[in-house]
């Protein structure tokens, strides 16, 4: 694989394909990849990355991306690094964008999305979005309390398709997938909330945070 990757003083960004898991599992990812890699530059970063983290730790990989959305994965590149990305999530100062094509004509321009989602009582691979507000409080107790903004940026009407950007700054497994499912605009690819079959995936192209 030709890894597509940049760097700050703080971090390793990756490109990660739509398909590949992000980390250890049943299926090869994205991490073993990189450290099957026979790139000398691969090689450099993931030794460097060894002699502050371990494989339980993922290398300190910082995000996950479901197998189906491609783009972002990032990596602190040390300690200090990874701190102070957490202390930044942890006070809601990250933000992430999207890139997501979506079943329908959006009517609207911009909304935002803040129905909780709690993790699905028998089903592991399923979130719930609880979108009745007059019953919310019934789950507050199991529920996490996320945002996420949806602008329409396209329409394409021979396909009946809208391309939104998506930004959320806190965040839960599954939270757009769930969340766009939830105002009947579904993933174009979605298989979990919707039974469709997959087509286009959805991106996470760019992160915004300052560590001080």
């Amino acid at each position: 694989m030709d890894f597509k990757y940049y760097q700050d003083k703080y971090f390793y960004y990756f490109r990660k394909p739509t398909g590949i898991p992000s980390t250890f599992g049943s299926k090869k990812s994205f991490l073993e990849l990189l450290l099957e890699s026979k790139d000398q530059d691969i090689q450099n970063i993931i030794k460097a990355q060894k002699t502050f983290f371990d494989k339980d730790q993922e290398y300190w990989l910082l995000n996950r991306l479901d197998n189906d959305t491609s783009w972002l994965l990032y990596f602190a590149k040390n300690p200090l690094a990874k701190e102070k990305y957490k202390q930044a999530q942890g006070e809601w100062k990250i933000k992430k964008y999207y890139i997501a094509d979506v079943y329908g004509k959006i009517s609207f321009k911009n909304k935002k999305v803040d129905y909780p989602i709690w993790h699905h009582k028998f089903s592991p691979d399923r979130m719930v979005v609880f979108s009745d507000t007059k019953q919310s409080h019934k789950i507050k107790w199991k529920a996490h309390n996320v945002q996420t903004t949806v602008e329409l940026l396209y329409y394409d009407l021979d396909k009946n398709i809208s391309t939104v950007f998506v930004t959320i700054s806190k965040w839960i497994r599954h939270q757009i997938r769930a969340h766009l499912s939830s105002i009947w605009y579904p993933i174009v690819w979605e298989q979990i909330y919707i039974n469709k079959k997959k087509d286009w995936i959805l991106h996470l192209f760019s992160i915004w945070f300052s560590l001080k």
